[in-house]
């Protein structure tokens, strides 16, 4: 009985493997070269995502090693900044530089209402006072260390001094000058927004008072609407406030004295 089931068993795979033949034999050629091609142009799109994604890795793996070397070469740069300058002073040239870029990138400056926004010059002599006001600071402190102290020693210790105290002043007060020029600058695009953002208003306020007037009392007999205020006068007035504080930044190019 079990050798019958199995002979059974047996014909029905042979039948199946010949139908399966047959019916292989009965499709076109032409469908296997369809089949064929459209088997190619799949192992070629496969091979494509996988080269695209594999770029695509390598180009933010790369991207992410520059940005890495950016702030470690900047973080090198404030360091010795600290180191040359001491950290207030450091600081404070921090403040001008991140200001300096502040104007340079504000649309105000992007459209030429602000003029000449390098700052590089001024930010170059805001650094070479401060490195003499440290200069002056360490050899006078070796002055005033020696022993038995005369007068000349005491005359220069303080002529040392005072002149270090001077420059410290006047390049912490360019370099406030160059923050306040960035906040000019934001409110300035400030300013250009708000204006944008009320003639917007203004103009869709126009629109609807002049609907809902033809709807109440027809076009004819509509009454003629005023002109909207424009905020360009307080923009304007801002770029005024914004090259007065950038003469005043022209104006302590001179050469420091002493």
């Amino acid at each position: 009985m079990a050798q019958g089931k199995e002979s059974n068993s047996g014909c029905l795979g042979i039948v199946g493997v010949v139908l399966v033949v047959g019916v292989i034999a009965m499709i076109p050629k032409a469908v296997w070269i369809a089949i064929g091609v459209i088997a190619g142009l799949a192992v070629l799109v496969w091979i494509g995502v996988g080269l695209h994604r594999a770029w695509t890795n390598r180009r933010a793996s790369r991207r992410a090693e520059m940005e890495e070397h950016r702030v470690r070469q900047e973080a090198a740069v404030r360091q010795q900044r600290v180191e040359t300058l001491g950290a207030a002073n450091s600081q404070c040239v921090e403040e001008s530089l991140a200001a300096a870029r502040e104007v340079a990138e504000s649309e105000a400056a992007l459209v030429g209402w602000l003029g000449d926004v390098d700052f590089t010059a001024d930010i170059d002599q805001i650094v070479a006072s401060f490195e003499r006001v440290r200069s002056l600071r360490r050899v006078a402190g070796e002055l005033g260390r020696l022993d038995e102290p005369n007068d000349d020693d005491r005359r220069l210790l303080a002529e040392a001094r005072e002149a270090a105290t001077r420059l410290e002043a006047a390049a912490t007060a360019r370099a406030q000058l160059i923050v306040r020029c960035a906040e000019e600058a934001r409110r300035i695009d400030e300013s250009i927004q708000r204006e944008r953002d009320e003639a917007r208003t203004a103009d869709e306020r126009d629109r609807l008072h002049r609907e809902l007037t033809g709807m109440l009392y027809g076009t004819e007999n509509a009454p003629a609407g005023g002109q909207p205020e424009s905020a360009a006068d307080r923009v304007m007035a801002r770029v005024a406030g914004y090259r007065e504080i950038k003469e005043q930044i022209v104006r302590a190019r001179e050469p420091d004295v002493g």
